[in-house]
């Protein structure tokens, strides 16, 4: 679901439950500032998960990036064969 469109719905709600009508201009002030607290939200959410990463990455982890690596190569030579076959 887009971003724009939770944000929508945030403030709809919101409204709904203060029995608040706003003005285009205001709804559309408020819908920024929901879009932006979630931005902030995956942000913040995201450097988290990323530090945990890091802090529990041990000897596997350069085990972990070569069997990455070679996923990625097997995926891209079945996709360049699989365009060849057209």
């Amino acid at each position: 679901m887009p971003l724009k469109t939770i944000a929508e719905d945030a403030v709809k709600n919101i409204c709904e439950q203060v029995l608040v009508t706003l003005s285009d201009d205001e709804r559309i002030a408020v819908q920024r500032i929901v879009e932006q607290a979630i931005v902030d939200a995956t942000v913040s959410a995201t450097q988290r998960c990323h530090r945990i990463v890091r802090q529990q990455s041990g000897p596997e982890t350069d085990l972990a990036h070569k069997i990455a690596e070679q996923i990625r190569q097997a995926e891209t030579a079945l996709i360049a064969n699989l365009m060849g076959m057209r």
